[in-house]
C-alpha cells in the first residue's frame, strides 16, 4: 500500500474509532419498564404540540406509536350513547355561540350538530364507539383508560331517576360499546361507584374491564375501601402526599393496579415514574422520551 493511502487509511480508522466511541458515551438505550404511559384527555392537552382539541379521535391517534394508551372523558346522553367530552357543560368550547349544553341532558342529534373551537382550532364531539371501533379495527390496541363523569346536578340525574340510574344505563351502554372489543383485557374504568362496576362485571362483554377507584382519600383507606369494594385498581393524584413508593408497593402487592396523574414535565414525571406505578397519565406526549424508557 503506498504511503500516502496507508495515511488515509489510518485517518480513517481512527475517525470511525472516535465515532464510535463518541456514539457510546451519548444517551444511552432506551431502558425498558412495564410502566403504561397514557395520554390524558386523549393526548391533545400538549403544551409542545397544541394543534389538536382534548378527547377527540385525530388526539387518540396522535398518541398511537408515542405512548401505550390513552385517558378519555366519559359522559353518556338522553339516547344513552356513551360520548368522550370532559367539562360539566360545553360552555366556552362551542364554535361562535355561548351554549352551555350539558351532554346528559341532550340528544344525539343535537350533539352531532356540535362543532367545538379551541384557540384556532376546530374539531366535534366524539362518540366512545367511534375511537373505540378505530383502536379495534386498526388492532394498535392502546389501552384506554375511560374517566366516568359523574360531576352532575340533582336534576341531571333526575332524567335517569338518578345518579344510579344513570350509572345504570352508562355500564349497559358501555357492554354494547365494547361487544365484538379485541382488546377489553387493556380497558380500564376510573370512577367511584361499586354499582356501576358491578354492572360493568356482570356482564360478558365488559366483565374483563379492570375497575379504577377514584376517591379523595388517604391511600391506606383508599387501598382498603378499593378491596372491600372489589375494585381491581386505583386511580390517584402523583402529588397527593399520601401516595409514596410504599404506599403505591402496598397496593401492588395487594392485587390492585395502579394509575397515577398527571405529572407533565420530566422532574414530575421522574416523580411519579420512581414510584413504579402500572399507569402513568400525562399530557405529555414526549413523556417516555423524556424519560428514555420504552
Amino acid at each position: 500500500m503506498p504511503i500516502l493511502n496507508k495515511h488515509v487509511f489510518l485517518l480513517a480508522c481512527c475517525s470511525l474509532g472516535f465515532l464510535l466511541f463518541f456514539n457510546s458515551c451519548g444517551r444511552p438505550s432506551p431502558m425498558e419498564t412495564a410502566t403504561n404511559f397514557m395520554g390524558h384527555k386523549g393526548s391533545g392537552n400538549n403544551n409542545y404540540n397544541d394543534f389538536l382539541i382534548e378527547n377527540t379521535l385525530p388526539a387518540v391517534q396522535n398518541a398511537a406509536g408515542r405512548l401505550d394508551g390513552v385517558e378519555l372523558d366519559i359522559q353518556m346522553s338522553l339516547d344513552g350513547t356513551p360520548w368522550v367530552w370532559h367539562n360539566s357543560d360545553l360552555s366556552g368550547f362551542v364554535c361562535n355561540s355561548s351554549s352551555q349544553g350539558i351532554i346528559p341532558e341532550m340528544r344525539d342529534v343535537d350533539i352531532e350538530k356540535v362543532r367545538i373551537c379551541h384557540k384556532n382550532k376546530t374539531d366535534r364531539i366524539y362518540r366512545l364507539s367511534e375511537i373505540v371501533d378505530w383502536n379495534n379495527n386498526t388492532g394498535i390496541g392502546l389501552y384506554l383508560s375511560l374517566d366516568i363523569k359523574i360531576s352532575f346536578s340533582a336534576n341531571t340525574f333526575s332524567l335517569y331517576g338518578d345518579r344510579n340510574g344513570y350509572l345504570t344505563q352508562l355500564a349497559t351502554s358501555l357492554a354494547q360499546v365494547f361487544q365484538n372489543y379485541r382488546f377489553i383485557d387493556r380497558t380500564l374504568v376510573e370512577v367511584d361507584s361499586q354499582l356501576f362496576c358491578t354492572r360493568l362485571k356482570s356482564n360478558n362483554a365488559t366483565k374483563g374491564i379492570t375497575t379504577c377507584f377514584m376517591r379523595y382519600e388517604p391511600m391506606p383507606q383508599k387501598i382498603n375501601n378499593a378491596l372491600r369494594l372489589g375494585y381491581d385498581g386505583l386511580s390517584c393524584n402523583y402529588m397527593d402526599p399520601t401516595v409514596t413508593k410504599e404506599t403505591v408497593a402496598a397496593a401492588r402487592k395487594a392485587g390492585l393496579k395502579v394509575q397515577l396523574w398527571t405529572p407533565y414535565y420530566r422532574d414530575e414525571l421522574r416523580i411519579a415514574f420512581a414510584m413504579s406505578p402500572d399507569f402513568i397519565q400525562t399530557d405529555n406526549i414526549y413523556a417516555k422520551q423524556a424519560l428514555n424508557v420504552r
